[in-house]
């Protein structure tokens, strides 16, 4: 067992324990495994669709907790769904994000059964999907009719100057949040289905005090995943408010500073 005070540590996938140049190596995997060895709960937290957090989870080889699409669904290591936040898609949102699609943009919606993935091919083509994964739907252009009455994410990937008709919309539904995930990535989702809401249910779940857990992360959508946390790390070149919201940072993946930060924890 680790003299480590930590007992649940939660990361987020891109940026945090990988990037571009720096994909899942022995040297994650080995740092993980260390953490499940010492006793020390492991779970991932990523804007990420489930299906791309199993195939991390089986590479690493540890029973560990997903959360996946930021937060809004939580899944134990039976891969049985532990809680769900959905959001209802209204009508003038739905509208919006068809005038972005033709706009350039593209957009991916998530319910736990299906993906629906609107825009460009090389824009679909490219979000990490998982093993075996395809949108259920998929066109070129939005159709406002097609859409599921409700989602766990809606992301808008792509043109960010095209996103400010979007950006008002989920202004107008205080029970929506829209957060940066990474490159040219926003999430919309529940306001109470972020990172941070799903680490203090993972706590709950695990009987384990908040103050007892470690979150790394670097983008907008790790910032309430940070504050919630025992001690939060602000990873690599991560964003103001992510440093704002971290206790201390670590370089970026690669650096070899966060398995260091972890074999001291699992010893």
């Amino acid at each position: 067992m680790s003299n480590s005070p930590i007992r649940l540590a939660v990361f987020d996938v891109d940026g945090t324990l990988v990037n571009a140049r720096h994909p899942l190596g022995d040297a994650q995997i080995h740092a993980l495994r260390g953490l499940h060895q010492a006793g020390i709960h492991v779970a991932i937290a990523s804007s990420r669709q489930q299906a791309s957090l199993v195939d991390i989870a089986d590479a690493v080889g540890v029973p560990m907790h997903l959360i996946a699409f930021n937060g809004t669904l939580i899944t134990d290591p039976a891969r049985r769904t532990l809680d769900a936040a959905d959001i209802a898609i209204p009508a003038t949102l739905a509208d919006a994000l068809a005038r972005y699609v033709a706009a350039g943009g593209c957009v991916h919606i998530y319910t736990e059964q299906d993906w629906y993935a609107f825009g460009p091919d090389a824009r679909i083509n490219n979000e990490a999907s998982g093993k075996d994964a395809a949108p259920g739907v998929r066109a070129a252009t939005l159709d406002p009719a097609v859409l599921p009455t409700r989602a766990l994410k809606l992301m808008c990937d792509g043109n960010i100057a095209a996103l400010d008709d979007v950006r008002d919309t989920v202004a107008k539904h205080p029970e929506f949040v829209m957060s940066w995930s990474g490159t040219e990535c926003y999430d919309i989702h529940a306001k109470d289905g972020t990172k941070g809401h799903a680490l203090l249910k993972l706590c709950d779940i695990l009987g384990i005090d908040p103050a007892d857990t470690a979150a790394f992360g670097d983008a907008d959508s790790d910032v309430t995943m940070l504050r919630n946390a025992g001690v939060g790390f602000a990873m690599g070149d991560a964003a103001q408010a992510v440093l704002t919201a971290a206790d201390r940072r670590l370089d970026a993946p690669g650096s070899g500073a966060l398995e260091a930060l972890l074999a001291k924890w699992a010893s």
